[in-house]
């Protein structure tokens, strides 16, 4: 098992979300998300998803990107489950 990746509270990164793996991420929080993904992928991929993730209180938890999917809130659960298999 490969080792987790540590967030300290208050953390935040960008991450890039894609068949159940974190596929990109980023600790460059200047970089808005459609930047991130211009960088990383160019277009953000079918089926991939794309936030910001942070850690409060002791847990990481993903947020959605406003600029992609008009809305900002808690990340879907499976998402959420990528990103916890790889930062604590």
């Amino acid at each position: 098992m490969n080792e987790k990746i540590q967030m300290h509270d208050g953390d935040a990164i960008l991450v890039m979300v894609q068949d159940g793996k974190v596929s990109h991420y980023s600790w460059n929080m200047g970089l808005p998300h459609v930047e991130f993904v211009r960088r990383k992928t160019r277009t953000l991929p079918d089926g991939a998803w794309v936030g910001t993730v942070s850690k409060l209180d002791g847990e990481v938890m993903g947020i959605t990107s406003k600029y992609f999917y008009d809305y900002q809130m808690p990340a879907p659960p499976e998402v959420n489950s990528a990103i916890r298999d790889l930062f604590e």
